[in-house]
């Protein structure tokens, strides 16, 4: 055999093996990583209330308004151990770019003001001042900690729930310290939600 036929047969093997392995590794690669919901033990409400709840307005709003909507939910408080949390979660999910949820998804922060503590009346003040009803994510006052132990997110964390179109609680991420893998996961969970 000559050289130059063996150089194209081996070039042509070479090309054929790099073809298949990429093939091989674009499947793996298309095929995305299922995420598992997760349902923590715990006193979680596994339906969205019919109690009314408030925003900083004062307006009370009711289980109809997210009727067919996936409801993503941060629980949380304005305080200094979680103050800092809620906002950074807040502005991923609803602010930037790279991490937002989708506009179909409706976004609530719930705000349990019995842990404000000694900043409770200016972190009233502030919210009232910069909530409108388009505020994204939509802001909840809970005055006395009851819409807290309503939905079993226990005090002095941030939790995120997140509820189907029917109103059914699907999953609750408790840890978001890891903020890439919290946020795959709340994409991923909502997507598939939404395509339900």
């Amino acid at each position: 055999m000559k050289t130059s036929q063996l150089l194209k047969i081996t070039r042509e093997t070479l090309i054929g093996l790099g073809a298949g392995i990429l093939l091989l590794g674009a499947s793996g690669f298309l095929q995305a990583e299922t995420v598992t919901m997760y349902l923590p033990e715990g006193n979680y409400a596994t339906h969205i209330g019919t109690r009314t709840i408030s925003d900083p307005s004062g307006a009370t709003h009711t289980k109809k308004e997210v009727a067919g909507k996936v409801v993503v939910a941060i629980f949380s408080a304005p305080n200094m151990s979680q103050g800092g949390r809620q906002e950074k979660w807040s502005d991923l999910l609803a602010n930037q770019p790279a991490t937002k949820l989708s506009d179909d998804v409706a976004l609530f922060l719930v705000e349990d003001m019995s842990q404000a503590g000694m900043f409770k009346g200016m972190a009233l003040d502030q919210m009232k001042k910069e909530f409108t009803p388009k505020s994204r994510p939509f802001l909840i006052l809970d005055q006395d900690g009851s819409v807290l132990k309503r939905f079993g997110v226990p005090r002095g964390s941030t939790q995120i729930l997140i509820y189907d179109k029917n109103g059914t609680l699907r999953d609750v991420e408790t840890d978001l310290d890891n903020q890439d893998k919290t946020i795959y996961r709340l994409k991923s969970i909502t997507k598939r939600l939404l395509a339900e």
